[in-house]
C-alpha cells in the first residue's frame, strides 16, 4: 500500500501546484533526459571498468563474468542498480521527449544539436543492450509512429528511407546477435506451433504465460471484489503449487501484468478504474494533439502487459509524477488561475 500512496498524493497537490506544474515542465522533461543520458554514461562506465582485469601484468578486456555467461554490457549485468525493463521504459521516455522537442531543432544551438544526437545514439543503444523484451518492443513502435509522421505528415521521404533501413538493420542484429531475444521468438514460435500445455513451465518466455493463466484462475474465484491487494501474491503461489511451478511458488512471482494483478487484487470495478485513467486522458491527448501525452501512455499502456508496473517504486514513481504532470497539463490550458 505504501508504495501506491504516490499515485493519490500527487494529484492531491495539483491544484496548489497547478501554475508550478505548467511553467516547470519543459525544465522537468529536460532534467530527466540529461538524467537518462548521465545514466547511461555511468553504466557504460562501470561495464567497462568491470570488464578489464589484471592478468600476469598486463591490462585485459573480458566483458564475460568469472560464472561464464552473460556479458558486463548486457541485460541485468548492465543495468546492475535496477531492473532493466524499467531502465528501459525510463530510456523510452527520454527519447519520447527528445523526439517531441525536435520540432524546435532550428532554433536550437549547434552545441545542444551534438549534445543531443550524441545522447540520442546513446539511448538507442543502452535500450538494445538491455534486451528487455518489453523495451525493444516499445522502441520499435516509437521508431515506426516516428516513421509514419516523416513520411505521412512532414512528407520528408528521403529522411523516412533513412529511418526504415536503420530499423530493418536493427532489428535483425537483435534478433541475430542477442540470445535473448531470439531465445524468446523461439519459445513464442513453440507455443504457437504445440501449445501452451506442451512447454516448459521454467521456461523464461513460456513461463509467462503459465503466469497469466494462474493469475486468470485466481480471478475466477474473486472476479467482482477481487482477493485484497495484500494477498495477491498468496492467491497466485497457490495456483502455482497446483500447476507444479516450483520456480514461481518459491520466488512468489507477481502477475507480471498490471491489469491481471489490479483485476486479482481490487476486482473488476478496480481494473475499470485502471482503464479509465489510462484511456480517457490517452483520448483527451489525442482529440488535442498532445503527443507527448499519447506517448506516454501508450508506453505504459505496453508495458502494463508485460510488467506489474505498480508493485514496485522503480515503476509507481515514474507513473505517478510523469501522469501528473503530462495530464494536469490538459487541465492547465483550460483552467484559470486560482485566486
Amino acid at each position: 500500500m505504501q508504495l501506491k500512496l504516490s499515485l493519490i498524493l500527487l494529484p492531491i497537490l495539483y491544484p496548489t501546484q497547478r501554475e508550478s506544474y505548467r511553467d516547470n515542465k519543459r525544465n522537468f522533461l529536460v532534467t530527466f533526459v540529461l538524467g537518462c543520458i548521465t545514466a547511461t554514461i555511468y553504466y557504460f562506465g562501470y561495464a567497462i571498468y568491470r570488464s578489464y582485469e589484471f592478468v600476469n601484468g598486463i591490462w585485459v578486456f573480458n566483458p564475460t563474468p568469472k560464472y561464464g555467461w552473460n556479458n558486463y554490457f548486457l541485460s541485468t549485468e548492465f543495468s546492475h542498480l535496477i531492473h532493466p525493463s524499467y531502465l528501459a521504459l525510463y530510456l523510452l521516455a527520454a527519447l519520447l521527449i527528445v523526439g517531441f522537442e525536435l520540432r524546435r531543432w532550428k532554433k536550437i544551438k549547434s552545441i545542444v544539436k551534438i549534445v543531443t544526437i550524441f545522447g540520442t545514439l546513446l539511448l538507442i543503444t543502452s535500450i538494445i543492450l538491455l534486451q528487455s523484451r518489453a523495451g525493444i518492443l516499445g522502441f520499435g513502435l516509437l521508431t515506426f509512429v516516428w516513421l509514419l509522421y516523416l513520411v505521412f505528415s512532414k512528407r520528408r521521404y528521403i529522411l523516412g528511407v533513412g529511418v526504415f533501413l536503420v530499423l530493418v538493420i536493427l532489428t535483425i542484429l537483435v534478433f541475430t546477435k542477442f540470445n535473448r531475444i531470439s531465445n524468446t521468438a523461439t519459445s513464442l514460435e513453440n507455443t504457437a506451433d504445440s501449445g501452451l500445455n506442451n512447454q516448459s513451465k521454467e521456461d523464461a518466455t513460456a513461463i509467462r504465460f503459465w503466469i497469466w493463466k494462474s493469475a486468470f484462475s485466481a480471478i475466477q474465484e474473486h472476479p467482482i471484489w477481487g482477493g485484497g491487494t495484500g494477498d495477491v501474491r498468496d492467491e497466485l503461489k497457490k495456483q502455482y503449487i497446483i500447476r507444479g511451478m516450483k520456480s514461481s511458488a518459491f520466488y512468489r512471482h507477481n502477475a507480471h501484468n498490471q491489469y491481471l494483478e489490479t483485476w486479482l487484487g481490487t476486482g473488476i470495478f478496480g481494473l475499470l478504474a485502471l482503464l479509465a485513467m489510462l484511456f480517457v486522458p490517452l483520448w483527451i491527448g489525442l482529440k488535442r494533439r498532445d503527443w507527448l501525452l499519447v506517448g506516454f501512455l501508450g508506453l505504459c499502456s505496453m508495458n502494463f502487459m508485460f510488467e506489474s508496473m505498480l508493485n514496485s517504486i522503480a515503476g509507481v514513481g515514474f507513473f505517478a509524477i510523469f501522469y501528473t504532470i503530462l495530464v494536469s497539463n490538459l487541465a492547465v490550458n483550460n483552467a484559470k488561475p486560482l485566486s
